[in-house]
């Protein structure tokens, strides 16, 4: 109950904490509610109880504890306003070049430290222009070919560095709409998105697909458009992520041999 009045409430986000610090969003008073339910924690007081009870009766050697806690953490370094290392800014980039064939390669600045970011980088860009995941290459900490980038650490590589590949995504999106466009005969304005190509409006049997729309980029002279389609984005973020949650931990011990099991 100390900790829940003592939490920010969901309608005072954003919240400026004492130290500057500007949290986006959260809802803790859910997270914990939800935590309590998942593990019926008025159950497990009164189960609580009745071990004491028995303990003191000669009943049972065992005791339950019950370890409840909230977390809330600052990751996403990357504001330059707020973050910089030896003067140097903490925005992160990202390269995208669609290949004619409609495969795809993206260069990073950051590096897999075993969390999967090929897998995670591929999949946002999945998203954003339609090309399979496994069609795309991802290349990253390589200061040879990279866009300048900060690196790996502080949980920041997806929320920065993961931010700039949708970002760039959405560039080559922008710009096979336009080519998509043309060879549709239609103006730009009067196509629209649908996973993996642009449609007419109002007439959905006309479409051209972004492996299409990749081949025409390099192979067709589209005016007022240069050959290619490839982006650099770069991501200077407003501000941190705040994530947060509950844990509970439930846990058996025995006093005489100090043996314990977790639930």
């Amino acid at each position: 109950e100390l900790r829940a009045k003592n939490f920010i409430r969901k309608e005072q986000f954003p919240y400026q904490s004492a130290l500057g610090w500007e949290y986006d969003s959260g809802d803790y008073h859910t997270a914990w509610e939800r935590a309590l339910k998942a593990v019926d924690y008025e159950g497990l007081r009164k189960e609580q109880a009745q071990r004491i009870e028995d303990f003191k009766a000669g009943r049972s050697r065992k005791l339950l504890g019950i370890g409840l806690t909230h977390f809330t953490e600052i990751v996403g370094a990357g504001p330059v306003k707020n973050c910089d290392i030896l003067g140097l800014g903490m925005f992160d980039s990202c390269e995208i070049r669609v290949r004619p064939t409609g495969s795809a390669i993206a260069r990073l600045g950051t590096i897999s430290q075993g969390q999967g970011h090929a897998t995670t980088f591929a999949q946002i860009i999945a998203s954003e222009i339609g090309l399979p995941a496994v069609s795309i290459t991802v290349e990253e900490g390589d200061t040879d070919t990279a866009p300048y980038g900060l690196g790996t650490y502080g949980s920041r590589s997806t929320p920065v560095a993961g931010a700039a590949t949708a970002m760039c995504g959405r560039k080559i999106r922008a710009k096979a709409q336009m080519i998509a466009g043309y060879l549709l005969e239609v103006h730009d304005d009067d196509v629209e998105w649908d996973v993996d190509r642009f449609v007419v409006k109002g007439a959905p049997e006309r479409f051209k697909t972004m492996k299409e729309i990749a081949f025409a980029s390099y192979n067709q002279a589209i005016p007022g458009l240069e050959p290619g389609l490839e982006a650099v984005s770069y991501y200077d973020p407003p501000n941190m992520t705040y994530p947060f949650g509950a844990y509970v931990c439930v846990m058996e011990i025995d006093v005489d041999t100090g043996t314990w099991e977790v639930r």
